[in-house]
């Protein structure tokens, strides 16, 4: 995957997270870490269906929302670098209306201060409007990471 597409609308979405990249590593490959944190709001859930972190490995992940609406996410593992670098493809299902439109996901992890940075790359848009609700998400998704992982960190380390 390059990591950038000329004349694109792309995302970049950054967070410093309390926690060593193995342990980030692990909430962004791990069913039961991801259903913790993996959504934009404690009211939306996650369901795990699939998940094989591995090149050309696939996944889906169901998000169900409080006003009932139940879409999916689906794509494919392209790099896998345990503690380093997840990159993956990321397309909705139907009935999202922006279902088909495959999209470019890059995470970086970044050992800084104790810690992870976390940078999310995500690319080609269709448009501002597609844009703006995944500049969104990501941005809460990576704070209610920062929360889980800071918790699970904290446990981890008085065992």
């Amino acid at each position: 995957m390059s990591d950038r597409v000329a004349g694109t609308l792309e995302l970049f979405c950054e967070r410093w997270v309390a926690a060593p990249p193995a342990l980030v590593f692990r909430a962004l490959t791990e069913p039961p870490l991801l259903e913790r944190w993996f959504c934009p709001s404690a009211d939306v859930r996650v369901r795990v269906d699939e998940c094989d972190p591995r090149p050309g490995g696939r996944y889906r992940f169901v998000y169900s929302f409080p006003d009932g609406r139940v879409v999916a996410v689906i794509g494919e593992y392209r790099t896998v670098t345990p503690s380093s670098r997840l990159t993956f493809t990321w397309t909705w299902e139907p009935p999202d209306p922006w279902a088909g439109h495959i999209t470019f996901v890059a995470i970086d992890l970044v050992a800084t201060d104790g810690g992870t940075d976390v940078r999310v790359h995500h690319q080609p848009f269709a448009s501002e409007e597609m844009q703006a609700p995944h500049q969104a998400g990501w941005g809460a998704t990576l704070e209610r990471m920062a929360t889980v992982l800071a918790r699970v960190a904290g446990h981890e380390s008085e065992q």
